[in-house]
């Protein structure tokens, strides 16, 4: 694959998440008042989304590394648009949740898929820069988001700002299958071995500079998720 294809993939998989997060924020009040739910089971939809988007990288690396980052990344990709046309078409909360919850899952393979591709192709300081080209294209997806959502949503309605994920999830995914060639050098056939996967996560944990970047990280997101789970409704509502 060419640098300018990879660049263009990682955006995509990379800004997956802003897109996932921040299009449908402006449609949170509408979507509580047309469902006819709580506060906090609408804030709900965003929590269960991240906390399974986590977890669920604790097992797509694993099966990336034993069956490739093309299958992954392609089961990934067609699972979130399932989950997307889902959330789209989702009659009441509980169900909205619930796919939510599916897209989140899916949404981590796109994203742990990018990270492992840059180690597959590059050396540490090349995968850095590519990284940081790729990041830039994050930036621009994220910018667009959320102005989007809200004309979306005052123009037509929510489930119209749903359905850009539905969109993205299709485009990303055509081009995964159309371009995207296999990166990993060689796939382990233990990967997903019980005593491999305990060690590699104990190994994780225990590392300091992982613990000290998860300090970092996780006091950082619950600041940032915390204004944007709430700040559609002060800024829409109050405003109002």
């Amino acid at each position: 694959m060419s640098p300018a294809l990879v660049v263009v993939l990682l955006a995509l998989l990379l800004g997956i998440q802003p897109i996932t997060t921040d299009v449908y924020l402006p449609a949170l009040p509408s979507l509580q008042q047309d469902l006819g739910a709580s506060m906090a089971q609408v804030q709900m939809t965003f929590a269960a989304l991240l906390l399974s988007f986590g977890i669920s990288q604790l097992v797509w690396g694993p099966l990336s590394d034993r069956f490739g980052r093309k299958p992954i990344l392609l089961w990934g990709m067609g699972a979130y648009v399932l989950a997307s046309v889902a959330c789209v078409l989702a009659p009441s909360m509980a169900l909205l949740i619930a796919a939510r919850i599916a897209q989140g899952a899916a949404m981590g393979a796109a994203v742990m898929g990018a990270r492992a591709v840059v180690r597959d192709l590059y050396a540490p300081l090349e995968g850095a820069k590519v990284m940081s080209r790729g990041l830039s294209g994050l930036g621009v997806i994220a910018i667009l988001c959320t102005p989007l959502g809200g004309l979306l949503t005052d123009w037509v309605h929510w489930r119209a700002a749903m359905a850009v994920l539905a969109v993205f999830g299709v485009g990303t995914l055509a081009l995964l299958m159309l371009r995207f060639q296999e990166t990993i050098p060689a796939r382990n056939p233990q990967a997903l071995a019980p005593r491999t996967l305990w060690r590699s996560w104990a190994q994780i944990a225990r590392h300091p500079t992982f613990a000290s970047y998860c300090v970092l990280s996780s006091a950082s997101y619950v600041a940032l998720f915390t204004f944007l789970a709430s700040s559609s409704f002060v800024l829409i509502q109050g405003w109002a």
